[in-house]
């Protein structure tokens, strides 16, 4: 093929442009899309293809589904591309006004599209081509007028609400941050008072919980000690009343590591005490003193199984919340009164080393008399050093008194109701002295007095039964007693024989008057001297009529030591 053009370039025709360059004058073409490969028909070389008008500089780009040249193709009415053979129908040229496109089946060959295939639509519908923006169109950097900023309310609406401490920034002016140092600081002091207030109730609570069982407890301890020391106490023949615990009570002693007690109130009749118990702790966070009162009920039980029993209970809201003051000490609460408080002290030690509660502590025996003579003593033990005979009848003012006889292991008695085969005699006697068991400890010390010092003491009559009493009143070799002087002879259940407490000594002889002025006297007889010494510190003294008669009853006609 000859590199000339063809058609040749007339004289005064503008040169086509190069291959790719758009013609001029004109906007640049929009790229048709390439269609896929193998899908586009090539036209018969005898069709003709069917030219693109190009747009007038005024008039709108047409529609994406209109026909469009495609690229490279030039307008009619120009130079085609240099090389290109034209068809013999392209020989005629129409004016731009005249020219018409082709007829479909007159396409030009290559650029007969399928009649089915349309270029796609524009994705952007409202938005022109990017080479010429629609004249109404804002630029982007300029916000749509109907469309403001997120940022921004619109026209008549609130303006939205900005976290605390944070502003619109660059949209507006920031709010003035306020300072939040102060209420957290007000936050943090008020948890931390809270705390250490709530934990200082509780401690309170936990305090008055742990004193109030303390005190319980010691409390029972007491009951538990008391209880142990009464039995101790008993069993040896030491008789305890309500009177002696009554006034143990009332002394200051060891009842627990600052336990304090105070008698609420007291039924000797009924051996029943209500006690309470005080202990005093000091509050840590008030820096003051407080104190816990509790109660508990003892009662003194007969026999010396279980002769005491105490039982926890609430205070009545008339109890003193105070601790008592230091009590006036009895200096003359000897006797039963002082061995209790003793064995109270061992017994809470006992039970503090470990020892078996309710265990039984070793006293001495007794060594004065036990409680009231003139009471039944049936409850009690013979004391240590004398023998247990049983149970006999008693009499005092003519009254029937049962009582516990014991007989006197060293002090032997020539009386008839000691004397085997007599008809008096009480079984078991063998000889031996017979008396009550609440005098049976001061008789047996009496002996023990009497054999360090050398003296032999023996008795010519103790207890005496009442047919014994009333055969030596109708035997009064005077008549007093049956004429009804009873001086030398006591009237029948008017003795202080037949209860049991009274010891007729052999040698002293001599009679007397009717009070200690005149009382009887044998300073000669060393048994004498030895009683008007030592009896008393028994609790035995002397009747005034006779010199030979001690016992334990008291009054005007009972002397103490001369």
């Amino acid at each position: 093929m000859s590199d000339q053009q063809w058609p040749p370039r007339r004289p005064g025709e503008p040169r086509p442009p190069s291959p790719g360059q758009q013609p001029y004058p004109g906007p640049r073409q929009p790229q048709r899309p390439q269609t896929q490969p193998g899908r586009q028909q090539q036209p018969h070389p005898g069709q003709h293809q069917q030219p693109h008008q190009q747009p007038h500089p005024g008039q709108q780009r047409p529609h994406p589904g209109q026909h469009q040249p495609r690229p490279g193709q030039p307008y009619p009415g120009e130079q085609r591309f240099p090389g290109q053979r034209p068809y013999p129908e392209q020989e005629r040229r129409f004016p731009p006004a005249q020219q018409r496109p082709y007829p479909p089946e007159q396409q030009p060959y290559g650029q007969q599209p399928y009649p089915e295939q349309h270029y796609p639509e524009n994705p952007y519908p409202e938005q022109p081509y990017p080479e010429q923006p629609y004249p109404e169109q804002p630029y982007p950097e300029q916000p749509y007028p109907e469309q403001p900023y997120p940022e921004q309310p619109y026209a008549g609406q609130q303006p939205p609400g900005y976290p605390r401490g944070f502003g619109p920034g660059r949209f507006g002016p920031e709010p003035p941050k306020k300072r939040r140092w102060p209420k957290v600081l007000v936050g943090l002091l008020v948890l931390a008072l809270v705390g250490v207030g709530g934990y200082g109730a509780y401690d309170f609570y936990e305090q008055l919980q742990k004193w109030e069982q303390t005190t319980t407890d010691d409390l029972a301890g007491v009951g538990s000690d008391l209880s142990v020391a009464v039995a101790s106490l008993r069993s040896v023949g030491w008789e305890v009343t309500a009177d002696d615990i009554g006034t143990w009570l009332e002394q200051p002693g060891a009842y627990g590591e600052g336990l304090r007690l105070r008698t609420l109130q007291a039924d000797p009749a009924g051996n029943t005490f209500t006690v309470a118990g005080y202990r005093t702790w000091q509050d840590t966070y008030a820096k003051r003193d407080h104190t816990t009162v509790v109660c508990a009920t003892i009662t003194l039980a007969a026999g010396t199984q279980k002769p005491l029993s105490e039982s926890v209970t609430t205070c009545p809201d008339d109890v003193p919340k105070s601790a008592p003051g230091s009590p006036q000490t009895d200096t003359e609460a000897g006797g039963v009164t002082g061995h209790l408080a003793d064995l109270a002290v061992k017994a809470h030690e006992q039970r503090a080393s470990g020892a078996t509660e309710g265990k039984l502590l070793e006293v001495a025996a007794p060594t004065r008399p036990v409680g009231d003579v003139r009471t039944d003593s049936t409850g009690l033990v013979c004391a240590p050093g004398t023998k247990d005979l049983g149970e006999g009848e008693g009499y005092d003012a003519g009254k029937l008194i049962p009582v516990r006889l014991c007989a006197v292991e060293g002090l032997p008695n020539t009386g008839t109701e000691s004397t085997k085969g007599d008809a008096y005699y009480i079984d078991g006697a063998d000889g031996l002295t017979v008396v009550n068991a609440r005098i049976s400890g001061a008789a047996a010390a009496l002996v023990k007095k009497a054999a360090k010092q050398g003296v032999d003491l023996v008795a010519s009559s103790s207890f005496r039964t009442m047919k014994k009493q009333k055969a030596l009143c109708q035997e009064d070799a005077t008549g007093g007693c049956p004429a009804g002087d009873y001086t030398l002879t006591a009237q029948p259940g008017y003795s202080s024989h037949q209860l049991g407490i009274a010891i007729d000594f052999e040698q002293p002889s001599v009679t007397g008057g009717k009070t200690c002025a005149t009382r009887a006297s044998e300073p000669s007889s060393a048994v004498w001297r030895f009683l008007n010494k030592t009896a008393l510190s028994v609790g035995l003294k002397q009747y005034s009529a006779e010199a030979w008669h001690w016992d334990a009853y008291g009054g005007k006609d009972r002397c103490a030591p001369m």
